[in-house]
C-alpha cells in the first residue's frame, strides 16, 4: 500500500470514529444511524451447497447483473459476518436484522464485515479484496437491486447456517464459496472455463488416502507440518484435511496450509475459506502461476509477513491520530470539570 493510500485510511478511520463519539455523523449508508431496527423475521432452511449457490446466481442474474465478484462478495462477506454463537443459533436474528436493511446501509455492512478481519489477518484479507473492492464504488440502482436479491437468497438458504457456529468444525462442513462461484461462472457462461468444482465427497476421499499413505492405518502427524496444494480453487481439498484432523483429534492450526491459485477470484475465495475454517494462524492464500513462479509460495509467505508489519503500523499510526485529535476534548473536558 503505498503512502498516500496509507494517509486515506487512516483519515478515513479517524473522521469516522470521532464523527460518532461527537454524534454528528451525516452518512447516509452508516448503520449506526441510517440503519432500521425494524427487523421481521425471514424464513430460512439450511439448503446443501449445491441449493445456495443456484440460488444466489438466480437471484443476480434476475436482478441484472452481470458481473461476479459483487454476488460472490455478498456470500463471502455474509459469511464472514463476525457475530457467531453455539450452534449458530443467532442465525436467524441476524439474518432478520441483515435482511431488513436499506441497500446502501447494506452494501456498508457487509465492508465492515470483511475489514473486520484486516487486524486479524491482513494477508488473506488483501487476497480476498476481489470479492470486496466493490463495497467502495458508488453502486447504480440495478447493482443495489441485485446486492439486495443475493443478500436475501442467501440468508434464506442459511448462509449464517453454514458459518455462523462458534465451532469451526461446524463452519468447515462444506466448501460454500466453492459452490457460489462455480453457479456464478456457470450461469454467466456455459463453455468450459477450465476450472471444476471436486465433489466433497472425492476431497474426503483424497484427503484421507493422503493422511494415510497407503499404511494400514492412519500416519502420525507431527506438530509444525506444512501442507502446499499448487493448484488449490477454494481450498476444497484443505477443508477435507482440516476435517479428518479434527475428526482424529487433532488441531489443524497446529499445522501450516499453503495454497496457491491462479485465478484471482477463486483465490479469494480461498482466502474467505481459511479464516472460515479457522485454518490460521498457519494458512497462507498466494494468487499466481505455480508453474511460472517457482517461488510463489515463499513469496506468499514473504509477503504476509510484511503485510503484518504494515498493519502495525496503521494501527498505530491511527492510535496516534485518535489520541491527538481529542486531546483538545479531552482537556476541555477535564477544565470544565473543575
Amino acid at each position: 500500500m503505498s503512502t498516500a493510500s496509507t494517509a486515506t485510511v487512516v483519515t478515513e478511520v479517524v473522521e469516522q470514529a470521532l464523527a460518532h463519539s461527537a454524534r454528528n455523523c451525516t452518512d447516509a449508508s452508516c448503520a449506526r444511524h441510517a440503519g432500521t431496527i425494524d427487523c421481521p423475521p425471514i424464513t430460512v432452511s439450511r439448503s446443501p451447497g449445491s441449493v445456495l449457490g443456484e440460488a444466489v446466481a438466480e437471484a443476480w442474474h434476475a436482478a441484472g447483473g452481470s458481473r461476479l465478484d459483487i454476488p460472490a462478495g455478498v456470500v463471502a462477506a455474509l459469511a464472514l459476518w463476525p457475530q457467531k454463537s453455539p450452534g449458530a443459533e443467532a442465525a436467524d436474528t441476524i439474518a432478520a436484522y441483515i435482511a431488513a436493511q436499506p441497500p446502501r446501509v447494506l452494501v456498508r455492512g457487509l465492508a465492515d464485515s470483511a475489514n473486520y478481519y484486516y487486524r486479524l489477518r491482513p494477508d488473506l484479507w488483501t487476497t480476498a479484496r476481489p470479492l470486496f473492492d466493490w463495497t467502495r464504488e458508488d453502486l447504480h440502482n440495478t447493482h443495489l437491486t441485485g446486492v439486495r436479491a443475493v443478500a436475501l437468497a442467501a440468508l434464506r438458504h442459511g448462509v449464517l447456517q453454514h458459518t455462523g457456529d462458534t465451532d469451526p468444525t461446524e463452519r468447515s462442513r462444506i466448501d460454500l464459496m466453492s459452490w457460489v462461484i462455480t453457479s456464478l461462472r456457470h450461469h454467466h457462461s456455459r463453455r468450459s472455463l477450465g476450472e471444476y468444482h471436486t465433489p466433497p465427497d472425492v476431497s474426503d476421499l483424497i484427503a484421507t488416502v493422503l493422511a494415510d499413505e497407503g499404511s494400514a492405518g492412519p500416519r502420525p502427524h507431527q506438530r509444525g507440518e506444512w501442507a502446499l496444494e499448487p493448484a488449490a480453487g477454494t481450498g476444497g481439498l484443505f477443508r477435507s484435511a482440516a476435517q479428518n484432523l479434527r475428526r482424529r483429534g487433532e488441531d489443524p492450526a497446529e499445522r501450516g496450509w499453503v495454497m496457491l491459485e491462479l485465478d484471482p477470484l477463486a483465490a479469494a475465495g480461498a482466502a474467505v475459506n481459511a479464516l472460515i475454517w479457522e485454518l490460521s494462524p498457519g494458512a497462507f492464500v498466494g494468487c499466481g502461476d505455480a508453474l511460472a513462479q517457482p517461488d510463489l509460495a515463499e513469496d506468499t509467505l514473504a509477503q504476509a509477513r510484511a503485510l503484518a508489519r504494515h498493519r502495525d503500523h496503521v494501527m498505530s499510526l491511527i492510535r496516534f491520530a485518535i489520541a491527538t485529535r481529542t486531546t483538545p476534548q479531552l482537556l476541555d473536558a477535564l477544565t470544565a470539570d473543575r
